[in-house]
């Protein structure tokens, strides 16, 4: 009788531990924040541990994992097949799984699961701090041109909550490269909005009950010929982000005092039980009901606060070398405005053109100025360069820039700091080129400007080459460099557009150092509003490291790079994204 009792509970125990959901936080590390991700993953795991503040009707299993980030998986897009075929994380047993990033941090697990517990793990949705274009902008491949301003895409670094349903979806969709998934684009920009625009163009919302055993909801008549306008009858057809109170874009914020959106205006005072709408028929949820604005449960960290500086080294703009792409075209026009910004903090700078011009001075390549894709013309710049540095003494880095860019010398100066510049350190705005496709290779976009160490310097002039002059010339040295095992590091204070192509949550939680073109703005303006005051929240702090190398390409008899794999197109100038 006392056995049969005794086994009874125990099948009971182990139906109960079959039967719960699991939650799974993806911590995504690129290699030099792994610091910040263990711990992130300790404090989640402490949390878990004070198990008698988690109530036991959850009947969740909480599972934690560090998702290295290899070359592609920072666009999550890419990594989600790791997700379900490598480590099998992803399963039918997952409920939720919460992103997070190096610098999220989660504040209370208890309160992010009386969340979770309220809402459909079954609904095909996710959840975060919603993010909006004020205008059409060229980093998002100018999605919804006519009206950008209500589509909401998520805040990757305050966390997104995904249902696994909408996860098991999409691994679907990615891993299968299913004939009707729409990508925009060959380029990956900005990852978070991407995520969007594939979830809107791809899933639609499980309101039929009619889909395949699996609870796919995709569909081949889905994405709509016309431009979307956010219409209330195409909303109801779509999948869009989920506006969370509890997901902030940074600490000590209440739901009360959120940037409000330019769709929403502003976020309300309490939180209601329902979910609301805004007048685009934008889902609202807010959080759990209460009198007062509920508290953060997972927000971001300023980059500053979440690096992982273990030497860092003082740097001014004495050990940075500037080397500023420039022609004949533009020696009035553009030049004056970096003499008149940035160029007084810039001691060792030089102008690189087309033609001599002993009046600003400029160095001529010896090369004639073509209108797009100056491969030719920047390898003979960094040629150039090398020469003057060796002349040279301490000089550590040098940053290929072009005349149209503005920077924050002090900010740079800081940042690079805690890089190691003994090392072959590769730095800028990294964008990415056909991710989903084993050709696929990340670059730093050269208007945001590229620093690379000395020692990396002398590797690129030696070993990479242009397939033809007028191939893109960020595109080739970043395939260049991927090939020989250089990662490209990404800097968040590098912008490759200007300040309003960007979310202002973006540019208040990393204090910018670059920003890139002229036109539709003040460029002085622009300078003294964005870089030319105090440090702000001080500058991002990381130390070197080395992601997975990629494989190497074979050489030619002078040791120089052949690029006869190179990713398709890419050998001319057609494809370049030209920003």
């Amino acid at each position: 009788m006392q056995f049969s009792l005794m086994l009874l509970l125990l099948l009971l125990c182990l139906g109960r531990v079959s039967n719960a959901g699991e939650v799974l936080l993806l911590i995504s590390c690129p290699q030099q924040s792994y610091k910040n991700c263990r711990a992130l993953r300790e404090n989640l795991r402490t949390q878990q541990q004070l198990s008698n503040s988690i109530p036991a009707d959850y009947d969740y299993i909480i599972k934690v994992h560090i998702m290295h980030e290899l070359f592609n998986y920072w666009t999550l897009l890419d990594a989600l097949p790791y997700l379900q075929s490598k480590t099998r994380l992803l399963n039918t047993n997952t409920d939720w799984i919460i992103w997070c990033q190096h610098n999220t941090h989660v504040s209370s697990l208890r309160a992010l699961l009386d969340q979770l517990h309220r809402l459909d793990a079954q609904e095909l949705a996710y959840y975060g701090h919603a993010l909006y274009d004020a205008e059409a902008t060229i980093v998002h491949h100018f999605a919804n041109y006519k009206d950008p301003t209500w589509f909401p895409y998520p805040m990757l670094s305050a966390g997104v909550v995904f249902t696994g349903a909408l996860l098991r979806s999409l691994v679907e969709l990615v891993a299968a490269n299913a004939p009707n998934a729409t990508r925009h684009s060959e380029f990956a920009i900005d990852a978070a909005h991407e995520l969007a625009r594939f979830i809107f163009d791809n899933l639609a919302p499980d309101v039929t009950n009619d889909d395949d055993a699996n609870g796919s909801s995709y569909s081949k008549n889905i994405h709509n010929d016309k431009e979307d306008d956010g219409s209330d009858d195409m909303l109801q057809r779509k999948i869009i982000l989920k506006s969370a109170d509890y997901i902030c874009p940074w600490t000590n914020m209440s739901p009360a005092g959120s940037l409000a959106s330019p769709e929403t205006g502003a976020r309300p005072t309490t939180a209601t039980t329902t979910t609301t709408t805004t007048r685009k028929g934008i889902p609202h949820v807010p959080a759990l009901a209460t009198a007062a604005p509920v508290s953060c449960v997972l927000h971001a960290k300023p980059e500053a606060t979440s690096g992982n500086a273990v030497h860092c080294v003082h740097t001014t703009s004495a050990h940075i070398y500037f080397a500023i792409k420039t022609c004949a075209k533009f020696h009035k026009e553009r030049i004056p405005i970096i003499e008149r910004t940035w160029a007084p903090d810039a001691m060792r700078r030089k102008y690189y053109s087309d033609v001599a011009d002993a009046g600003i001075p400029t160095i001529s390549t010896g090369l004639p100025n073509v209108p797009t894709g100056h491969c030719a013309k920047t390898l003979a710049i960094l040629q150039l360069s090398l020469k003057d540095i060796n002349n040279q003494t301490d000089i550590r880095w040098l940053m290929l820039v072009d005349d149209d860019t503005l920077l924050s010398v002090p900010r740079l100066s800081a940042l690079l700091s805690c890089y190691n510049y003994t090392e072959h350190i590769y730095l800028g705005e990294r964008y990415g080129y056909r991710l989903y496709a084993p050709d696929g290779f990340n670059y730093h976009t050269g208007g945001a400007g590229i620093v690379v160490s000395v020692p990396l310097l002398r590797l690129i002039v030696e070993r990479c080459s242009c397939p033809v002059d007028n191939a893109p010339d960020d595109m080739i040295l970043g395939y260049c460099l991927q090939a020989l095992g250089v990662p490209a590091l990404h800097a968040p204070s590098f912008h490759q557009a200007r300040p309003q192509d960007y979310a202002k949550e973006l540019l208040q939680l990393n204090t910018p150092i670059s920003f890139h073109k002229y036109w539709h703005t003040s460029p002085e303006h622009t300078y003294k509003r964005w870089l030319s005051d105090a440090l702000g929240n001080a500058s991002v702090r990381h130390v070197a490291g080395k992601d997975q190398p990629a494989m190497p390409l074979e050489l030619n008899g002078s040791g120089l790079l052949q690029f006869s794999n190179m990713a398709t197109g890419l050998e001319g100038n057609s494809k370049h994204l030209d920003l």
